[in-house]
């Protein structure tokens, strides 16, 4: 067994009074590929910012091991939905990847020669080297979305973490990131938040339903009913063929 990267032990969170996550416990090991999944204020989007320190539980505790504590702030790549990108910034797709290098406000735009190497080497890896000088207000929702993965991996973390990262673009867009992902999760810990609990299932390790409370299943064992209970609907899954 992989050793635990991500310890979360009975995690509880609430806005206002509001229970959002109830007593979740869960081990992301490393090299795992794990899918979230949910209904809508289900508490996926708010587990992931408990993940990344941008919200602290009420209750209980999330532990992250880094072997490189030197590289702490390279530890975890973020990568956000469609609808928290905006792209009216007047910037071209090799500046936005190179933005994932900016580890402290002080460097402001600095780049060594080693982490522009590196960008030129994630923008071929993601197929996207030829519009590197592109403007993003051009790009299409799957190009958008590979800019952002480059962005996020640019920094070489040992985890990466994705919100709704096809929610944009259409099913071959979505078979070309997940079939991506796949790849790289051979190295480093990913974690994704889906909706297409049938197509993340021909990726992911384990598959963790969140709606307050959280069970993990590994990707063998989901079910029809499975599903149902969690989104409280009766539902028809649809097997996609990669």
């Amino acid at each position: 067994m992989n050793k635990v990267v991500i310890d979360i032990d009975n995690v509880s969170f609430s806005y206002g009074g509001v229970s959002v996550l109830e007593e979740v416990s869960l081990k992301i090991y490393e090299d795992e590929f794990i899918g979230i999944i949910g209904p809508n204020a289900s508490g996926k989007s708010t587990l992931l910012k408990l993940i990344l320190g941008l919200l602290e539980p009420d209750k209980g505790t999330i532990s992250k091991y880094n072997a490189d504590t030197r590289n702490v702030h390279n530890h975890i790549g973020y990568v956000p939905q469609h609808s928290a990108f905006s792209r009216d910034f007047p910037i071209t797709v090799g500046e936005v990847v190179m933005m994932g290098h900016i580890s402290a406000p002080e460097k402001f735009f600095r780049y060594k020669k080693k982490e522009i190497e590196r960008t030129k080497q994630v923008l071929q890896k993601l197929d996207i080297e030829s519009i590197e000088k592109r403007h993003i207000e051009k790009l299409s929702g799957g190009q958008l979305q590979r800019v952002l993965i480059a962005r996020a991996l640019v920094c070489q973390p040992e985890i990466l973490i994705l919100d709704e990262p096809t929610s944009s673009v259409d099913m071959r867009v979505e078979e070309d990131i997940f079939a991506l992902l796949k790849n790289y999760s051979e190295h480093m810990t990913i974690i994704v938040v889906s909706h297409d609990i049938a197509f993340i299932s021909g990726y992911v390790d384990r598959v963790a339903c969140v709606n307050r409370t959280l069970v993990c299943h590994d990707t063998e064992s989901i079910s029809g009913k499975m599903i149902e209970d969690l989104y409280g609907t009766p539902v028809k899954i649809i097997q996609h063929h990669h």
